[in-house]
């Protein structure tokens, strides 16, 4: 997450033209790679170096105890009697977890904040004598935590017989102008898919124009017939899993007929033409929305953390969901999982043990893309082979030996999918290499790889890349030890 600090820098070369990104201004630099097949846009890029997402499910069905409601339950229902959006914003502080995603309306159709548009929200329940607004209180908390403020209004509607029609368009179009005139910035809009067959392209074509006029820096999760528009993808699940591998392009239409596409939309498509990666959603809970007797069955910080492996860890971003209770807060046992979840990421990313390391590649590119590039901690440098060279093997010398057990590597994503093949091996006694099982034959890097095992003591380890589109462009390298940071 701390590459975020530097990501406005990424944006302006991305601007001034890729071909020329991270290349030093002297005249005798060496020249940059060229990217390869399709690249992310600014908002992607962005958006992957959020890694997590906080998803709030609040609403009607909180108070009814359901997880799909039908559109009937009376407003007066709704009715928390202690809510405070700054105690969901403290949660997700102490989690590390930096922009969160609020249903400002289910399929149920009620609308946490007092629309124009319908009766059927917030104004005409109990609570605040009708005057409360949840969307505002999230968006505010979020503002003020730093946090980025995000929206879930959902294409499926239960409660207005509209739904389906041109009435309906123009009803989802007018609530949509609301939110992102009247909240400040939405980072992104979650356009769900589940229940809405009925809405065509032409409605989410429309919506789009609206979004990208009022918000354009804001991202689209697309499904279906929103695909065109779609900045990030479903997983294909709600567990929290990508796919091995999972390449952020894939083929748009594997989106639009996703019952068709579920592997497709799990591991994305080597050679697809769209650059969509996942956006993978589980929630910290069995169900979406609180349901007091699942205080028993809270994820366990193991669970959490072998999502966040196979999500985040997966070239992905995990979108975590918690549901606040009926008061309006987030339970304190969800709390304490997540906080422990950070630490735990936190103490085993704090050090590379290959920082110091003598490191030597078979085919680097030049000294502006040196292979100690990838373990020092710049933004700004990485390491390349020459163009001729899609294969490389890189050997790290500890000089004493090191247990691990965790490793990461990440490649330039505004290069585009490069790698299609890598291993890593190590040696005890800096002659003989023995394979890391768990990190044989991996295809995929993207973003963010991550593989854990059982812990491993060396005085060497080798990176190979055996097979790639273009030459290598590897922005990071490292191995870590499993171990969780002291609490505050």
């Amino acid at each position: 997450m701390k590459r975020i600090q530097t990501l406005m820098k990424f944006t302006c070369l991305i601007c001034i033209g890729l071909t020329g990104l991270f290349a030093p201004l002297q005249a005798t630099a060496q020249k940059a790679p060229v990217p390869v097949g399709p690249v992310p846009n600014a908002r992607q890029i962005e958006w992957y170096h959020r890694e997590i997402i906080a998803f709030f499910h609040f609403g009607m069905n909180t108070f009814t105890n359901d997880n799909e409601g039908d559109g009937t339950a009376s407003p007066k229902l709704f009715n928390p009697t202690a809510l405070d959006c700054n105690q969901w914003a403290s949660v997700l502080k102490r989690a590390g977890i930096p922009a969160a995603i609020l249903v400002a309306k289910h399929a149920d159709g009620f609308c946490n904040w007092p629309t124009a548009h319908s009766n059927y929200s917030v104004k005409n329940s109990p609570w605040k004598n009708g005057q409360g607004d949840v969307v505002k209180e999230f968006t505010d908390a979020c503002k003020a935590s730093g946090i980025k403020a995000a929206i879930y209004l959902g294409p499926h509607d239960r409660h207005d017989s509209r739904y389906g029609t041109r009435g309906y368009s123009d009803y989802y179009a007018d609530q949509l102008s609301e939110l992102l005139r009247n909240y400040g910035p939405i980072w992104e809009i979650w356009w769900d898919g589940a229940g809405a067959d009925k809405l065509t392209q032409a409605f989410y074509t429309r919506w789009a124009d609206t979004v990208r006029k009022l918000q354009p820096n804001c991202v689209i999760f697309g499904t279906k017939n929103s695909y065109r528009f779609a900045d990030c993808r479903w997983a294909g699940n709600e567990s929290g899993m990508s796919g091995d591998p999972c390449w952020s392009t894939i083929e748009s239409t594997s989106i639009r007929d996703e019952s068709e596409h579920i592997s497709q939309l799990n591991h994305g498509e080597i050679n697809g033409t769209a650059y969509i990666p996942a956006e993978v959603d589980v929630s910290i809970r069995p169900s979406w929305f609180y349901h007091p007797e699942e205080d028993t069955h809270v994820k366990t910080v193991s669970e959490l953390w072998n999502i966040y492996f196979n999500s985040v860890g997966r070239n992905s971003v995990m979108l975590l969901n918690f549901p606040p209770d009926k008061n309006g807060l987030v339970p304190a046992i969800d709390a304490q999982k997540a906080d422990s979840l950070h630490r735990l990421i936190e103490g085993t990313f704090k050090t590379n043990l290959l920082k110091n390391a003598t490191i030597k590649s078979l085919h680097a590119r030049g000294p502006n893309f040196k292979p100690q590039n990838m373990v020092d901690d710049l933004e700004s440098t990485y390491c390349a082979t020459k163009d001729a060279n899609r294969t490389d093997t890189i050997t790290f010398d500890l000089h004493s030996n090191k247990t691990f057990d965790v490793i990461k590597i990440q490649e330039v994503i505004e290069l585009g999918h490069r790698t299609t093949g890598w291993s890593v091996d190590y040696s005890v006694n800096g002659k003989d290499w023995t394979p890391i099982p768990e990190a044989t034959g991996k295809q995929c890097v993207g973003y963010k790889w991550l593989v854990k095992f059982h812990p491993i003591t060396a005085s060497k380890v080798r990176l190979r890349i055996t097979s790639g589109k273009a030459c290598v462009a590897i922005h990071t390298f490292g191995i870590y030890k499993e171990q969780m940071a002291k609490a505050d």
